[in-house]
């Protein structure tokens, strides 16, 4: 897991730098995979609106296209299912969507945070969160705009990114969030098959041979044990 830089290294400066990776290959490579992977998964959850629907998707995709924040997204997506599945099949699809939102936090982190370095740990990516920044730059102002004359002390602790708002990612760190992308990126294609109506007809006319394809994609996601873990948990709060 990273790191707060605080937690990392004592008295840590970051400073802004978004060239950080052009010297750094590997963590290049793993960061373009991440940003690769989530792409995928974004496809899957436009199929699997598909897959949801049915017959009924037209519309509703059309409508989803115009929704860009990725929370009204998944909320419209969750709505549809609610709507749609049943009880144990949406039990199912919220375990998916869970390892989804799990997966792709580190994802938003490199998308939306300030990339930058620090000195004493030249092989690892920091990033420091935007809205911690924002306010330290709007105290700055105001302790600048002060009747009295600015504090030089403060000043400077205020021109400096508070380490305690900046995340450490190493090597380790890309490597498993990569991993966990790749897990929900094929819990989220074998959960398309799963709900794809067209597809259990196509294997078979028999309802006995739609429910054997269903068991055979479903213990393909069931055997993940995140999948597992989330799934257990969900109908255990239900049992509760």
């Amino acid at each position: 897991m990273p790191q707060h830089l605080n937690r990392v290294i004592l008295n840590g400066e970051f400073r802004p730098n978004e060239s950080v990776l052009n010297d750094n290959p590997e963590l290049a490579k793993l960061t373009a995979s991440i940003f690769a992977l989530w792409a995928s998964i974004e496809h899957s959850l436009h199929l699997l609106l598909t897959s949801v629907l049915g017959a009924d998707a037209g519309l509703a995709i059309a409508m989803f296209a115009t929704l860009r924040g990725q929370r009204l997204r998944m909320g419209a997506l969750e709505a549809a299912a609610k709507a749609t599945l049943s009880l144990n099949d949406f039990d199912v699809f919220r375990a998916a969507i869970s390892m989804v939102h799990s997966a792709q936090t580190p994802r938003n982190y490199l998308a939306h945070w300030i990339w930058g370095t620090c000195e004493e740990l030249p092989d690892a990516l920091l990033l420091a969160e935007p809205k911690a920044q924002k306010d330290r730059e709007r105290e700055l102002i105001l302790a600048l705009e002060r009747a009295d004359g600015p504090d030089v002390k403060e000043i400077i602790n205020l021109a400096r990114y508070n380490p305690a708002t900046v995340l450490v990612y190493r090597r380790d760190d890309l490597v498993r969030a990569k991993c966990d992308l790749e897990d929900a990126e094929r819990i989220m294609t074998a959960l398309t098959v799963y709900f794809d109506r067209q597809v259990c007809r196509r294997a078979s006319d028999t309802s006995e041979g739609v429910a054997a394809l269903r068991e055979e994609v479903f213990q393909h996601f069931y055997d993940n044990r995140r999948f597992r873990e989330t799934l257990d948990r969900i109908r255990a709060d239900q049992a509760a």
